[in-house]
């Protein structure tokens, strides 16, 4: 029991003094906008952030926006077959699985990121250590659209974030974006400084097995923020 202690204290400051290097940075490229914050005033426990994807960026921009008690115990959910070249390097080049590889490494590094397969089958296996997580007091942060947008639109959110809500049974927090493509779009390499819009939605509370329909309802709730 004590070594478990003493690895989540070690967790938390890791992510608190990698936040004290990306938290400057993102507010000087992304000038956030944020609507909805009352909505998370009357929850006190652990919650699963359900976002639209728009660019590499997402993930320090929302986390800048939340407050202090979420932003620092925060893990983020990357997709797994967005790295299968980290994976499954005999699938790709070398230049593919390098490119890959990197940023996995800082997701996982610099935002406290772990992999979760998007299929049904394949989240089932991952519930445990997610169940874990939010055990522990962590909540979770979600893009169920497994893939970023060109311009801003929302893709169908996948069912495995159904899945996930309704086993978990923890609030859902709708989060849109709007406007993080043009600080960093999934062809540009290089940040330009912008105006974006980070929203909160009012928390959801799912159950049920019929995990697209689910999977339909967050969606909506993201749109319609």
């Amino acid at each position: 029991m004590r070594d478990v202690v003493t690895q989540g204290h070690l967790r938390h400051w890791l992510v608190g003094a990698v936040f004290l290097l990306w938290l400057p940075l993102t507010r000087l490229f992304a000038r956030a906008q944020g609507r909805g914050r009352e909505n998370l005033a009357t929850l006190s426990g652990p919650v699963i952030f359900a976002s639209n994807h728009q660019s590499n960026m997402d993930t320090p921009c929302i986390l800048a926006a939340l407050p202090a008690r979420y932003r620092y115990r925060a893990t983020v959910a990357m997709w797994k077959e967005f790295f299968d070249a980290h994976f499954h390097p005999e699938r790709h080049t070398k230049l593919q699985w390098f490119g890959n590889s990197f940023l996995y490494w800082l997701l996982a590094l610099f935002f406290n990121a772990f992999p979760l397969p998007q299929t049904e089958t394949g989240a089932s296996g991952s519930l445990r250590y997610l169940g874990d997580l939010v055990s522990g007091g962590w909540s979770v942060l979600f893009f169920p659209e497994g893939e970023r947008t060109e311009a801003g639109e929302i893709h169908p959110f996948q069912p495995g974030i159904g899945l996930i809500a309704s086993r978990l049974r923890v609030p859902i927090v709708p989060v849109r974006l709007r406007g993080v493509e043009k600080i960093l779009h999934r062809g540009q390499y290089f940040l330009r400084p912008g105006r974006v819009e980070v929203a909160f939605g009012k928390p959801l509370y799912l159950s049920g097995e019929d995990y697209p329909a689910l999977a339909k309802q967050v969606e909506r709730a993201v749109r319609e923020l």
